[in-house]
């Protein structure tokens, strides 16, 4: 199978078993703003993210450094020493923060609800946390719908718990262990489909950790400024306003999380080839996979936000409970930040491709800031729109930096005209379904996917030759 095939192929399964995994989401999030109401969400929401904020911490940037480093080499061997060593960083980084987070928390200003919680969900970081590296090795052999699948496992097992949890009747605690429970089934699961690529084990060859670092550290840092904005609306909302006010920007918040995960596992089969391109000096081939990226973007984030808002809060209401209606309103600017967050990794992971980390840092700090000034700023004043707007201004940011760092060293030539015509199918779309977007919200969906669909292929935004282009566009 060529590599076009190869990368469409992965394509269509991660979008399959990707919408799966994000309907078996849906129901999660249903059950568990049912099951614990606003406040309770928000203490949820609130151990959610203190604990991903450590997660953050231990990635170190290792995630794209043995992407990279697994993409340079060619037989298994060297692949064994790559991602083992690169493993046992991981493990060690992982252990440690397992180790701090619990005695971290003691100094916020949290209810006992929070600092309980921590304990039993650490186990769902630390088992992620491993998962998320050894992803790295399914994207360098496009096998993702692998970790697809074992995401929709890891999914499923958990709803169930929440069903069960729904009807008999239970508490946060119990949630959270949950989730410890099934990251650590998943772990599992990935290591015994890794075995096919992978002899995994512990390794411990110092020099070429010297080199990892010496790799990484422009990635750590990034990571950890990359932390400061993005926790930092949730941890400081959930300082200066009540547990219900955590809930409610939390709940279209994990919409925006869910989405987001979907630019990553698709750049990260985009990252090989981009690396491929630019070491060999064929600017063609890379501005042509850049170009049919940033189309094939520009048409699912404008298609999103124009069906977001037409029914956002009735749908955070079917999703959430009545109690989240307000929700929507939020959902509206989170959505934005969502589509943000897409171009924002399409050159981040150029950056990645061309070696220029480096660069990135200075940006990354002054988006940091800016986000830290701003949350403290405009929270205790307008509490969660203070924090989604923020959210919104920071991921825009990043998005242009990302895109002057690239620019710098490659001369992209992007088109938009795609984009214009996503754009203007969107409101087309809009103004036309806003007529009758007090029916059922499930028709109005329906009816706005099929018509975006139709207006971008009546202006020719989509058309045979363009799909053929976007599938075929990794060939020399």
């Amino acid at each position: 199978m060529s590599v076009a095939n190869k990368i469409f192929t992965n394509t269509l399964w991660q979008i399959i078993i990707r919408g799966i995994n994000i309907l078996v989401g849906v129901v999660s999030l249903g059950l568990i703003t049912r099951i614990l109401g606003p406040a309770g969400f928000g203490f949820y929401t609130t151990v959610f993210a203190f604990v991903q904020m450590f997660m953050i911490l231990a990635d170190l940037g290792l995630y794209l450094t043995l992407l990279r480093e697994v993409s340079a080499v060619k037989n298994r061997h060297e692949e064994n020493k790559v991602v083992n060593n690169i493993f046992t960083i991981r493990l060690l980084a992982s252990f440690l923060i397992i180790i701090l987070a619990p005695i971290a928390v003691w100094f916020f200003p949290y209810d006992i609800v929070v600092k309980q919680g921590i304990i039993y969900f650490i186990g769902a970081f630390f088992f992620n946390s491993l998962i998320s590296t050894l992803t790295a090795v399914f994207s360098k052999k496009l096998d993702t719908p692998k970790v697809a699948f074992v995401d929709f496992i890891n999914k499923l097992l958990y709803v169930s718990f929440l069903t069960y949890y729904f009807f008999s009747g239970s508490n946060l605690n119990n949630i959270l262990l949950a989730n410890s429970i099934t990251a650590f089934l998943s772990f599992v699961l990935l290591c015994i489909f890794l075995k096919k690529y992978i002899d995994l084990k512990l390794a411990w060859d110092f020099p070429y950790w010297q080199k990892v670092f010496h790799t990484t550290w422009p990635l750590a840092i990034t990571v950890i400024l990359n932390l400061v904005y993005f926790k930092a609306d949730t941890l400081i909302l959930s300082i200066y306003d009540s547990p219900e006010a955590v809930g409610l920007y939390g709940a279209p918040y994990r919409i925006l999380e869910v989405v987001t995960t979907f630019p990553h596992m698709f750049m990260s089969l985009i990252l090989p080839l981009f690396t491929a391109a630019w070491l060999s000096k064929n600017f063609d081939k890379l501005n042509r996979v850049l170009q049919n990226t940033f189309d094939f973007f520009s048409i699912l984030t404008i298609g999103m936000i124009t069906v977001i808002w037409l029914v956002s809060r009735p749908l955070m209401t079917f999703l959430a409970g009545a109690d989240f209606a307000d929700s929507g309103p939020i959902l509206n600017v989170l959505i934005l930040a969502t589509a943000s967050i897409f171009f924002g990794t399409l050159f981040t992971y150029l950056v990645v491709a061309l070696k220029i980390q480096k660069q990135m840092i200075k940006y990354f700090l002054i988006a940091a800031i800016a986000g830290l000034v701003g949350y403290f700023v405009f929270v205790p004043i307008f509490s969660y729109w203070g924090a989604a707007y923020m959210t919104l201004f920071v991921e825009l940011l990043i998005w242009i930096f990302a895109y002057i760092v690239v620019r710098k060293h490659v001369n992209i030539k992007l088109n938009f005209k795609v984009l214009a015509k996503a754009i203007f199918s969107g409101l087309a779309t809009f103004l036309i379904v806003w007529q009758f977007k007090d029916f059922n919200f499930l028709f109005t969906i329906a009816t706005s996917v099929i018509l975006y669909i139709l207006i971008l292929y009546l202006s020719k935004a989509v058309d045979k030759k363009s799909l053929q282009q976007l599938i075929k566009s990794q060939n020399v």
